[in-house]
Parts: structure tokens; sequence; C-alpha cells
């Protein structure tokens, strides 16, 4: 877990503008965010396998906005759930986007929405809790490959119903972008993005997404670190966001958690109850 500052802090009557980089693992998060930013925060190359390890976070000033950007390594496939046992890259993710969202930036290339794609959908939506999809914006890159065409062009002339699917429970909400781009035309890409994410913020009173694993991590602002990623880490192997007793041994089983104690073990070390205070 890491956190990336490009700028020096900021009045603090800056408005917070928080995003989340989230899709399938390849799909171009970490320079999606780099884009963003306007600097290199997050590592970023092409590779067989995953470059992103951890969930981190970048800022920069835009607008009169404290734009925070967090990218997030396999959180959303079901390979990437089991990989994470106990649950602690997960909580790493809601204590650096804490107290929430005001935008999930769901990362896609441009012409390959496959079913990778919607099974990190449907991971997002586990992680979250449901409705989050109303506070997303669908993010193509390559956005060279619309040879001058809008984003909104080409999802009304595709033929893939789950893309249709997906853009039409976020709002209508797209945008796209080369992240190959440089100086000016970086930089009115990002404008684009964030003008949309903003326009997001203001439709909710700036108000972010939250739900009650959010609350919890927001409470623990302040707390030791490693105190408040267990304390997150409990509350998600427990049972996901915004579910009652019932619901939590099947949210536990669908993203890949076996008994809450023992799948934390290997994040806080053997031998060692999460329960216990440290």
């Amino acid at each position: 877990m890491r956190r990336e500052d490009g700028d020096d802090a900021p009045p603090a009557r800056e408005p917070r503008l928080g995003l989340i980089l989230v899709g399938r693992t390849g799909a171009g998060k970490s320079a999606t965010g780099n884009s963003i930013l306007g600097h290199r925060s997050f590592p970023s190359r092409l590779a067989a396998a995953p470059v992103t390890r951890t969930c981190a976070l970048g800022s920069r000033r835009w607008a009169g906005w404290r734009v925070e950007v967090t990218d997030t390594p396999d959180l959303f496939s079901a390979e990437g759930r089991r990989a994470d046992r106990g649950c602690a890259e997960r909580g790493r993710c809601y204590l650096l986007s804490a107290p929430g969202p005001h935008a999930l930036l769901l990362v896609t290339q441009l012409g390959r929405f496959t079913a990778q794609d919607e099974q990190a959908v449907r991971g997002v939506r586990e992680l979250f809790g449901p409705g989050v999809l109303a506070r997303a914006v669908v993010v193509f890159t390559r956005r060279e490959d619309l040879a001058g065409a809008s984003p909104h062009d080409y999802v009304r002339a595709t033929d893939n119903r789950a893309l249709r699917a997906l853009v039409a429970e976020c709002g209508g909400r797209v945008c796209a972008l080369d992240n190959r781009a440089e100086g000016a035309e970086r930089e009115a890409q990002a404008g684009e993005l964030l003008a949309l994410a903003a326009r997001l913020a203001r439709e909710h009173a700036d108000a972010p997404f939250t739900n009650d694993v959010y609350r919890l991590a927001a409470e623990l602002r302040g707390a030791a670190p490693d105190g408040g990623l267990r304390r997150v880490c409990e509350r998600l192997a427990a049972g996901g966001p915004g579910r009652g007793r019932r619901g939590r041994g099947r949210w536990r089983r669908k993203v890949g958690i076996p008994g809450w104690r023992s799948g934390l073990a290997p994040a806080f070390g053997p031998g060692r109850d999460p329960g216990d205070p440290g």
C-alpha cells in the first residue's frame, strides 16, 4: 500500500475528487492512472504477468479539486480473489480510498470487452456492493483506434450486448484515452475524464459512494496502520458490504474466502489471532 503525491499539500478548502481504477488485469488501469495524474505514479509496462501487485494512491490538483486516484491489482477475477485469501489487498483498497470514491473508473480496452471483463464487473459489484455502478464511468483505452469517432458512437454501433448493458448500468458515462499521448493532448484527455467525474460528484452533492466497510475505514483514520487494516479485513472476511448474517457465508464462498480466521493468517502472520489488538 503506497501513497504518492504529485504536488504540495493543497489548501484545506480544496474539495477532494476520489477515483478508483477497476477492471480486469491487463486492461491498462495503471497507464490510465498515469495519464490522469500527468506523471508516472504507478508502474506500467507491457508484460505477460500482472505488473501491479498492490494498491497505490496518486494525487494531483485539477480545476480546484484535489484528485486522488487509487490503482488496484487483480482484485476482481476469481483467481485474484483466491490469491487475496485474507482480504488484505481488498482491505488496503478500502483504506486508501476512504471515505469512498466519487467515481469508479471501469477500464477496458476498446474492441476487447471479453468474458474476463464481465467477470471483473461482477467482482467490482461483490467488493463494493449493489448499486456501485451508478457511480461508475466506463473508460476505454486505445482511443486512437476510434479514428475520430466518439466513444458513444462506438457503443451505439457495437454488437456486444454485455458492453451495451454495462454502459447503460453506468448511466451512459463513457470516455476514451490514448495512454501513449503526451503533453497538451494527454492533459486535454485527462481533463475530459476528470470533468465527467466531477459532474458525477456534483450530482451527489460532492458526497462519495459509501457502504458499511467505508464507514468503518473512515472511522479508523488515524489508527495504527496494521490495526486499521486488520479491522477492515475482519469486516470483509466476515461478510461483504451491506450483507446480513444470512448472506455472509454465501458471499465468502463467492469471493473465494475460507473460514475468515484461517484466511487472515497469511496476511497477519501464523499463530496470531486476527482479533488480537496487535
